[in-house]
């Protein structure tokens, strides 16, 4: 059985706090490119991890063996 949750965890936790941390920031302190890099980074994550997710799927599930 494949053991899904580091990818669940990243795509349904980590992902969204950087993208909304990105997009909710409340300080002055930082430049406005930081909370842009939080959100393309949180978009990365998301795919990068669903996307291995994905792969990791299609080897458990596939009826060929090796």
């Amino acid at each position: 059985m494949a053991d899904y949750s580091i990818y669940i965890f990243h795509v349904f936790f980590v992902a969204p706090m950087l993208i909304l941390t990105g997009i909710y920031h409340d300080s002055p302190k930082f430049p406005e490119f930081v909370w842009h890099l939080f959100i393309i980074l949180g978009v990365g994550v998301m795919f990068y991890h669903a996307w291995k997710m994905y792969k990791l799927y299609k080897i458990a599930n596939s009826k060929t063996a090796f």
